[in-house]
C-alpha cells in the first residue's frame, strides 16, 4: 500500500471518530421502495438497521447507507448475493498498517536487544591521528572515527525506533477500534468489495437483522410465500378442488340445479 492509501484510511478513520463525536448523521433519502421497483418485481421484507436499512425483493436486495461514507445505495441480484454476516464496519486499511509497524518495530527490537554492534565495530582503529595531521588527513580520519561510533551505537538506534513502531502499531489499532461499527455485511459472488450497512447505534441487534435478511433471501418458504398465493387461490376453485377429489361434472350439476331449485 502506498503512502497515499495510508493517509486515505488514517483520514477516513478520524473523520469517522468525529462525526461519532458530533453525532453527524447522513440525509435519508425520502422517497419510497416502491419507486425504485421494476414492473412485476414484489417487497418480500424489509430490515431496519438503525438509521439505515435493507429491502429484499423478488429480484433484489438493496440496501439504503446513508450513515456509511460513499454510496448511499446498493442493489444487488439476488442470485448473486452469496452470505450475510454480522460483521464490523471499519477501515480496514489500518488494520493492516497496525500490522506492518508491530512486525517492523519487533525486528527492530530484537536486532538491537541480540546484536551487539559495538562488540564488531573497531571504534579504536583511527585513534592515532598524530601522523594523519601532519600530512593533512586529520579532518578525514576524525570523520570516520565518528561514523564508526554512530555504527557502534546502532543498537540503541534500532532499539528506540521499534520501540516508537510498535507504539505507532497500538495506537493504530486502538483507532480502528474506537471508529468501528457492528454492521450487516453483505458479500457478493464476484466482487471483491461486500456491501456493508452499518449498525452504529448499541441497541440495533445485528444478528437478528442478519436472521431476518437469511429468511428472506435463502429460505424457500418464505421466498415463495407471495409467488405461491396465486395458484393456492386457483386450486381453491370447484373446477380444481373436484378434479383433485374425484368428484366430477354430475356432482357438480346437481349442485347447481339444487341451488336453482331452492331459488
Amino acid at each position: 500500500m502506498g503512502q497515499s492509501g495510508r493517509l486515505d484510511g488514517m483520514r477516513g478513520a478520524l473523520d469517522r471518530f468525529v462525526d461519532r463525536l458530533l453525532g453527524s448523521r447522513g440525509t435519508r433519502w425520502a422517497g419510497s421502495v416502491t419507486d425504485l421497483l421494476y414492473e412485476g418485481e414484489t417487497v418480500r421484507r424489509e430490515v431496519t438497521v438503525g438509521d439505515n436499512r435493507v429491502v429484499v425483493t423478488s429480484h433484489r436486495l438493496l440496501a439504503f447507507t446513508p450513515t456509511r461514507g460513499g454510496e448511499n445505495y446498493h442493489q444487488v441480484d439476488v442470485p448473486n448475493v452469496a452470505d450475510i454476516r454480522a460483521g464490523y464496519d471499519g477501515e480496514g486499511h489500518l488494520l493492516v498498517q497496525a500490522a506492518q509497524a508491530f512486525l517492523y518495530g519487533l525486528v527492530l527490537l530484537a536486532v538491537g536487544v541480540f546484536v551487539d554492534f559495538g562488540a564488531f565495530v573497531p571504534t579504536g582503529a583511527f585513534e592515532n591521528t598524530g601522523a594523519a595531521g601532519r600530512i593533512g588527513l586529520g579532518g578525514v580520519i576524525e570523520l570516520m572515527q565518528r561514523l564508526l561510533g554512530l555504527v557502534a551505537r546502532l543498537d540503541d538506534v534500532a532499539r528506540a525506533v521499534g520501540a516508537l513502531l510498535v507504539l505507532f502499531a497500538v495506537f493504530v489499532l486502538a483507532v480502528y477500534l474506537l471508529t468501528r461499527d457492528r454492521a450487516v455485511v453483505v458479500r457478493v459472488a464476484g466482487e471483491a468489495d461486500d456491501v456493508v450497512v452499518p449498525a452504529s447505534e448499541d441497541a440495533v441487534n445485528a444478528e437478528a437483522a442478519v436472521a431476518d435478511l437469511e429468511r428472506a433471501l435463502f429460505d424457500s418458504d418464505s421466498g415463495s410465500e407471495s409467488e405461491s398465493a396465486e395458484p393456492k387461490a386457483e386450486s381453491a376453485r370447484p373446477g380444481v378442488d373436484s378434479a383433485e377429489t374425484g368428484h366430477g361434472a354430475d356432482d357438480q350439476g346437481a349442485d347447481t340445479g339444487f341451488g336453482d331449485s331452492t331459488g
